[in-house]
């Protein structure tokens, strides 16, 4: 890939770039929307994601090419002009990380060519977006010398993410995608953002399987429900001192639901204060090497997000059940919901029967081959 997105700069700039980037793609193993609640999530980066061959210009103007949308040729701005546009297209996602850093660093005052590639999945839930902002970012601290830390190049990635695209996340995508160690989880509080890295046994494996529908985030009802927590903690803090829904406990819940009217709003609260400390359970069976435990957290994570959450579809939930009666040790959807992917947990010896199993399952119903794709733990 690296030499491919090299000879893509080359024929489309006629130049040699200067410099070639990596940003990985994310997967969470548990806490499903805890994340924009104040609460703990487990994820890790990912062996595909986006590449990227730069060229500095003497001047203040841009050029942007995506071989993933070819279609859309190279598209051109400059410091001028950075503001939304919908012509722009997946570009918004630079100007939107250079106008959020050129606010504080006056430095950037010239610009650069870059030609970008990815092997993530389109809205296959592995945060394809916040790999990109987070590339950007990088590239930007590097070439203008802004002296950020991953984990500052992460928040201002989120601030795009949040008032410059529309999309009301939290900070798990991009703080993972900046700051992910190579065959370890990280286990973060989202609220500190304090955090610790969870080595994974190697003799466990993640499989993904793509479902192969896509969505956008911000048209979808992942800003409802962003919007439904945030109604829930405007009423609980009515009567309990929390900053953040995640701040309670299950044994919470039967003492605080009474004061929530909406059924909708009672089955979001069950879902975020188990899925937090389920959270903390998955830490704990990891630790201590229990991967058949880990494996039906991430079951009871997926019932959880299809019933109390709302955030699945029948293509996930066929997806889910496929894996169990495959042989996963768990299975449930990851992303935002409404699409994207499954992650299954397979032992290593047992990853090609898995993969037998759930092909022949798959074509029975669909009468087509499976999206399947072990996933390694990478660095960010």
């Amino acid at each position: 890939m690296i030499d491919n997105i090299k000879n893509i700069y080359k024929e489309k700039f006629n130049v040699l770039p200067e410099q070639t980037y990596f940003s990985p793609g994310r997967v969470n193993i548990i806490g499903g929307h805890t994340d924009y609640n104040g609460g703990y999530v487990l994820p890790f980066c990912i062996d595909m994601g986006l590449y990227a061959s730069i060229k500095l210009r003497n001047d203040d103007g841009f050029r942007v090419y995506s071989d993933n949308f070819n279609e859309l040729g190279i598209i051109v701005f400059d410091l001028g002009n950075l503001d939304y546009n919908n012509n722009r297209d997946f570009a918004n996602y630079l100007t939107g990380m250079i106008q959020e850093l050129k606010t504080y660093w006056p430095q950037i005052n010239h610009g650069f060519d870059i030609a970008i590639i990815s092997n993530l999945p389109t809205g296959g839930g592995l945060s394809s977006s916040a790999a990109l902002l987070v590339m950007i970012g990088y590239i930007c601290n590097d070439i203008y010398n802004l002296g950020l830390s991953r984990t500052e190049i992460a928040v201002h990635a989120k601030n795009v993410e949040n008032k410059y695209i529309g999309v009301n996340c939290g900070i798990m995508d991009q703080f993972v995608i900046a700051n992910g160690k190579k065959d370890c989880a990280i286990f973060l509080d989202t609220q500190s953002l304090d955090y610790e890295y969870i080595n994974i046994d190697n003799n466990y494996a993640f499989i993904l399987v793509n479902s192969n529908i896509t969505r956008k985030l911000v048209e979808s009802k992942y800003n409802i429900r962003q919007k439904e927590t945030q109604d829930i903690l405007i009423e609980l803090k009515k009567h309990v001192k929390i900053n953040n829904i995640c701040d309670l406990n299950p044994e919470d819940y039967d003492h605080y639901q009474s004061y929530l009217d909406n059924i909708d709003f009672k089955n979001r609260f069950r879902h975020l204060v188990d899925e937090n400390s389920r959270v903390k359970a998955a830490k704990a069976a990891i630790e201590v090497g229990d991967y058949n435990a880990l494996g039906n957290l991430l079951y009871q994570a997926h019932i959880s997000a299809r019933d109390l959450y709302q955030v699945s579809s029948t293509v996930l939930d066929d997806l889910v059940d496929m894996g169990m009666k495959a042989g996963s040790l768990g299975s449930k959807m990851i992303g935002g919901g409404f699409g994207g992917s499954t992650l299954n947990l397979v032992h290593r010896n047992r990853i090609n029967l898995f993969k037998e199993n759930f092909t022949n399952i798959y074509i029975n119903k669909y009468n087509k081959e499976p999206i399947i794709k072990v996933v390694n733990i990478e660095d960010g």
